[in-house]
């Protein structure tokens, strides 16, 4: 939804959407940190959820960052 809506208000093709905890705590909703849901919303659409086993804040944005990036790469039609 967050990643259709993204699409709308910036009149794109594509659009990456990620909610997640990076650290060094979990959510609130119980994923512990290292945990994210990606979405990818364009001609084709998916979602993954990345765990990356860690609590170090500044590595898993990066990591996150690196999965969306790639995961847009994987799907360009």
């Amino acid at each position: 939804l967050l990643g259709h809506t993204l699409r709308t208000q910036f009149a794109s093709t594509w659009a990456i959407a990620e909610i997640g905890a990076t650290g060094p705590t979990g959510s609130r909703y119980g994923d512990p940190a290292g945990t994210a849901c990606l979405a990818l919303a364009g001609p084709v659409e998916k979602a993954v959820t990345i765990r990356t086993g860690g609590d170090d804040r500044v590595a898993n944005m990066r990591a996150f960052a690196r999965e969306g990036l790639g995961l847009l790469l994987q799907n360009l039609v």
